[in-house]
């Protein structure tokens, strides 16, 4: 059995400087890091040990559309971790003490926020909340280049669940598989469908990537094993 002394942990906390103060304090687990996302877009430095996302290969001008994802951009770039993940400032996953030793004896690839529901579908609670021709487009984009993937996304997203938020924690090569999957197509969405002068409605590159984090992981479900968990969420 491989023991957990023999892996490294990196579960990064995507924060910046415009997070509000939450009413509880958190504290942190062992294995999270706090990483500034957007930090090329200020001087301001949380603190003065964060790392910060502008570093390496990086994405972190993007923040004000990609949202967290500059911070999955950086981990997939420059993280050195056995298992990597991505949570956020007031968003952690509930996990056990034994956490790790239980996804490496159960031989766990991924952990996964529970699933929302939402009606009618994905897609169509997307559309309805967000700007449709960046659904439409997403999904155009994925016919002209992949029908395996498109013909996946017709079935997932015609159905009621997905995992929000954009967290996750996995084996490195596997959040790299993930990403490299994810970013080409996220890219190509963005770059159609421009800025959006409504500040909320702007960041649908993440909004979209919480969808297809979650197709990616279903077309890929004979290949990794996938498992499930609670999220806190800390109010102000």
């Amino acid at each position: 059995m491989i023991s957990v002394r023999e892996k490294t942990v990196g579960i990064y906390v995507a924060s910046s400087i415009y997070d509000k103060k939450t009413g509880k304090k958190y504290h942190y687990m062992k294995e999270e890091k706090v990483l500034q996302v957007g930090a090329a877009l200020t001087n301001e430095r949380i603190s003065a040990d964060a790392l910060v996302d502008c570093t390496g290969d990086n994405i972190s001008e993007k923040n004000k559309q990609y949202c967290e994802l500059t911070g999955l951009y950086w981990i997939w770039k420059n993280a050195p971790e056995d298992y990597v993940g991505l949570v956020q400032y007031r968003r952690h996953f509930v996990f056990p003490p034994d956490w790790l030793q239980r996804m490496i004896s159960n031989e766990v690839d991924v952990i996964l926020p529970v699933p929302l529901y939402v009606a009618p579908s994905v897609a169509e609670n997307y559309r309805e909340r967000h700007c449709a021709e960046d659904w439409d487009y997403m999904m155009e984009y994925l016919r002209g280049n992949n029908m395996e993937d498109y013909m996946a996304a017709q079935k997932v997203f015609g159905q009621n669940l997905y995992s929000p938020c954009n967290m996750l924690v996995a084996k490195r090569e596997i959040l790299f598989e993930l990403c490299r999957w994810l970013f080409p197509i996220v890219d190509a969405v963005a770059e159609h469908g421009g800025k959006k002068e409504d500040s909320y409605q702007n960041r649908y590159p993440g909004f979209l990537s919480e969808r297809l984090i979650t197709c990616f992981f279903e077309k890929c479900r004979t290949e990794y094993k996938v498992v499930y968990a609670n999220k806190n969420f800390l109010a102000m």
